[in-house]
This record gives structure tokens, sequence and C-alpha cells, in this order.
């Protein structure tokens, strides 16, 4: 489903992704865990050129794209088969919980308003806002933000799902009805990727866990492997720290 090759990405003189390589299969959820600062937000916002890779190559399904050449139109198609969840939700403070689906429907997959608002009344259906479909952001908690934000994504049909970060901005409380909906989807088989710092989640949710560091992906394998026999000295180091 998606095929990264040798991603480099440059913020002025700071080298943050330093020639990753990744694969991830159809229906499989990839969770990315290390320390803040190395390059996990932007490999996920490179992937649907939120941030313009410097070198590379980047395949998601049929569509490949070398980032040094390539024209508007494979930037917009390699945005279609995404769709990114941002940390801070990215709603539209002006539009009530079943506009914000809608208007993405209406704009991206041109549906018309009758046909999008069906669909958008299945999909908070789906993340348990329809009670809440008519209440504007300001209205609703950050957990309840955050589940719209991921039924506008799901709403689009994206081949893949990046998941930034979804419950780093989210009080305590409030983080488990967001990994939840996330959970169903993974049972779903939705093929996802998801930088995230809950590491009881990553264990449960993953089919594969990649640690990275210093712009590098140092180690990948099972949640097992990964969490209770990793090999990597820095892998060791940052569980030791994250451990409860």
């Amino acid at each position: 489903m998606i095929k990264i090759e040798n991603l480099h990405k440059k913020f002025k003189e700071v080298e943050v992704l330093k020639g990753v390589n990744l694969d991830v299969r159809k229906g499989e959820v990839v969770v990315i865990i290390g320390p803040s600062g190395t390059g996990k937000s932007t490999l996920l916002r490179c992937i649907n050129y939120l941030e313009i890779p410097d070198k590379g190559k980047i395949q998601i399904g049929n569509l490949n794209i070398d980032v040094e050449s390539h024209d508007k139109k494979d930037i917009y198609s390699l945005r279609k088969a995404s769709a990114m969840v941002f940390q801070n939700y990215n709603l539209f403070r002006n539009k009530t919980a079943i506009e914000n689906i809608t208007e993405a429907l209406t704009l991206v997959k041109k549906m018309d308003k009758s046909q999008a608002k069906e669909r958008a009344l299945t999909i908070l259906k789906q993340v348990g806002m329809l009670d809440k479909k008519d209440y504007y952001p300001s209205a609703l908690s950050g957990g309840q933000q955050q589940r719209v934000g991921i039924g506008r994504a799901m709403a689009l049909e994206p081949d893949i799902m990046l998941f930034d970060e979804p419950t780093s901005a989210l009080d305590p409380e409030l983080v488990d009805e967001v990994l939840t909906v996330i959970k169903k989807l993974a049972a779903k088989k939705m093929t996802m990727v998801i930088v995230t710092h809950e590491m009881n989640f990553a264990r449960d949710v993953a089919d594969r866990v990649i640690f990275m560091s210093e712009g590098k992906i140092i180690e990948e394998g099972t949640p097992e492997k990964i969490f209770f026999s990793a090999e990597n000295i820095k892998t060791k180091n940052f569980l030791k720290q994250v451990r409860l």
C-alpha cells in the first residue's frame, strides 16, 4: 500500500529525515514511536505533502512520486489517497460537526449535498458523535472534536489514514474515547500509520512497531519484539524511560 524510499527532509540546516525507507502493507497498522524531535511527525507530513520532502520516492497504491520530478496533479492525487488526523483536530471552527464532514465530501469527493449529509450521518454514528451533529467545535470536548476529525478522515475513504499523535492534546480522561475509535478502525483492517506516545495503545493496536531516532528508522518488529525483546540500545533506553 505504501512504499517510502530514501526520504530526506531538511529544515534550513537541520536534517530531520535522513534517508527513511518504509513499507506498509494493505490493512496493516504501523505505529511509529520514538523521542520527540526525531522526525516522526515530519515523516507523516511528507507522506501526504503537507511538508515537501527534499529527496526520495513515495508510493501509495498505484501512485508513484519521485520527489525531485513531479507536478501539482501528482501531489493532488497523493493527498486524495491519504487522510491526516492532526494533534489539534483542525476542525473548521465556524462549522458544526456534520458540516465539517459534509464540507470535505462536497469539496474533495464532489458529492451532492444530500448524499454528503447521508454519508456524514453514517460516519458520525460510527464515531459515537451522532447526538452532537449540530454542535460547533467550541461546544465539544477535545475528545469529541478529535472523533469528528477522525470521522472526517474516514468519510473520504482514503487508501491510508495517517494519525499524528491524535491524543497528545487531550486531557487524560478523554484519551480512551479516541483510542477506542482508532481500535475499531484497526479491527476493520483500515491501513493506518500512527505516531503516538501511548505505549500501551501501540502495543494493543499495532501489527508492527517502528522505533525512530535522529531522523532514521532504528528498529522495527512486532509489538512483542519491540516492547519485550528490542535489540538496539537506543530502543531499549527509550522504552525504559517511557514505561510506567
